[in-house]
């Protein structure tokens, strides 16, 4: 008996994280996803044998997940088996034509709802606190990002600048490619894209780190270019839409991300 979509912020990660995984570990999840009330009677062996997989690969796909062992993804598994879905927020599915205003709102309403649940479920806290100690002190930030990413990092730059963080944001490749020259082994480099492919930040964030810059990427994808790039990736969790309504889930987790980052500095610096 499959578990509705919406139960679980596991599931939701391992739904929304299969892009990214191999072929065997996508088995497990499959797996799981069909059979997940089973998992409490299943030892890491059991799974395996159950999912026609290696033990070694049930470990690699929890850590795929951000957990520490499949001991530890048991215990989140069912943990939140135990919370009931939500009778008021729908999963998110396709906008039609036919859908009322207020069905178009709910609908995005839980995209934003899912992606949170996902990302804070899925996010290296440790990383996000070493990214917040590195910002803290820095002799300066610089912010990267371009098109709807540009908007984030500049809205960064003034909630960063109030909390007394030196820092800038820059938008386009010119002024960005000539940022990096002035920065040192005492700043920081944020850079912020959703997919991560964006090749001008990729190359820049390079350029940061051969001056020995700490960089620190804020992506939706664990194995883009960017986050393989950057010393320090924090990683949203935004699920794909068939109408592209991600591009504002995505616009909302970074800016969560960065919310989070600015009250941790803050208490760092006081």
């Amino acid at each position: 008996m499959a578990i509705a979509k919406n139960q679980g912020n596991v599931l939701t990660t391992i739904r929304d994280s299969m892009g990214a995984m191999s072929k065997s570990e996508r088995t497990v999840a499959n797996f799981l996803l069909e059979n997940p009330y089973n998992i409490s009677l299943l030892s890491i062996s059991d799974l395996a044998s159950n999912a026609g997989v290696s033990e070694t690969t049930v470990v690699r796909f929890t850590k795929k997940l951000h957990f520490k062992g499949f001991t530890d993804f048991k215990r989140a598994f069912l943990r939140n088996m135990l919370i009931p879905p939500s009778e008021d927020m729908p999963v998110y599915e396709e906008i039609s034509l036919s859908d009322q205003p207020e069905t178009v709102m709910n609908k995005l309403f839980a995209l934003h709802q899912r992606t949170f649940e996902s990302t804070i479920v899925s996010m290296d806290k440790h990383l996000l606190i070493e990214a917040a100690t590195k910002i803290a002190n820095a002799r300066s930030v610089d912010f990267y990002g371009h098109g709807g990413s540009g908007y984030i990092a500049q809205s960064a730059l003034f909630r960063f600048l109030r909390s007394g963080v030196r820092c800038s944001a820059w938008v386009d490749e010119t002024t960005q490619d000539s940022s990096t020259k002035l920065l040192g082994e005492q700043d920081v480099v944020v850079a912020i894209s959703h997919t991560g492919l964006t090749e001008t930040i990729i190359r820049t964030v390079r350029g940061a780190r051969a001056r020995g810059v700490t960089t620190i990427a804020i992506t939706n994808y664990p194995e883009s270019p960017l986050a393989e790039e950057c010393d320090l990736p924090l990683i949203t969790r935004v699920p794909k839409t068939p109408i592209g309504a991600e591009a504002g889930a995505s616009r909302i987790a970074q800016l969560a991300i960065l919310d989070t980052l600015v009250i941790l500095v803050t208490l760092l610096k006081a």
